[in-house]
């Protein structure tokens, strides 16, 4: 298993033009958190990894803030921290509600109160790294990365904390929001080869 690190790498494929995607086999692993990857996989370096994984090394990405939040969250790892949001999401999704985490569930009873609640929390701790870095948008973090790798080496051992990436249930592939599609293939509801995007 991979180590997962705030990061910002090289443009993915999907923002190149002309790039064309390459297909990966069903049932393959993320590198990072060891569930299936799905569709729209991200490769870091020679690694595979997860949408989820894939965010917080991906942190370039145009359309970052729509997908991710900064919170602080010290009592939990960012890979057990996605391999929870991926649960509710999938979750949400097999009792047909919205994964976005600042929607509200049609039916405010039984499971679907408790994992709106569950994402609720989690979006909150967002307050708390706003406090303490002056934001909450992963966009900021990623400035500010590039700013300390023009200055240090070793940026990926600055003292992180407890500061995690929340994936808020987008993610958008040449500008359409394709994360329903993703945790669909992680339910196992996609037949079609997956198929590599960045």
């Amino acid at each position: 298993m991979e180590t997962l690190k705030f990061g910002i790498n090289d443009p993915a494929p999907h923002h190149a033009p002309g790039l064309a995607n390459v297909e990966v086999r069903i049932g393959t692993l993320c590198n990072y958190c060891g569930l299936s990857a799905g569709l729209h996989a991200i490769r870091i370096g020679k690694a595979l990894s997860c949408v989820l994984c894939g965010f917080v090394q991906s942190l370039y990405r145009t359309t970052i803030d729509e997908e991710l939040r900064l919170i602080w969250l010290p009592e939990m790892s960012q890979a057990a921290l996605n391999v929870l949001v991926r649960q509710i999401h999938i979750d949400l999704q097999e009792l047909g509600e919205s994964v976005y985490c600042d929607d509200t569930p049609k039916k405010p009873n039984g499971m679907r109160s408790a994992l709106y609640t569950a994402q609720r929390i989690l979006r909150e701790r967002g307050e708390t790294i706003a406090e303490r870095l002056g934001s909450s948008r992963a966009s900021d973090l990623a400035d500010a990365l590039t700013v300390l790798a023009d200055r240090h080496l070793g940026l990926q051992n600055l003292p992180w904390g407890g500061l995690r990436a929340f994936p808020t249930g987008r993610f958008y592939a040449g500008g359409v929001n394709v994360y329903d599609e993703i945790v669909s293939s992680w339910r196992g509801k996609n037949e079609a080869p997956i198929k590599e995007v960045a």
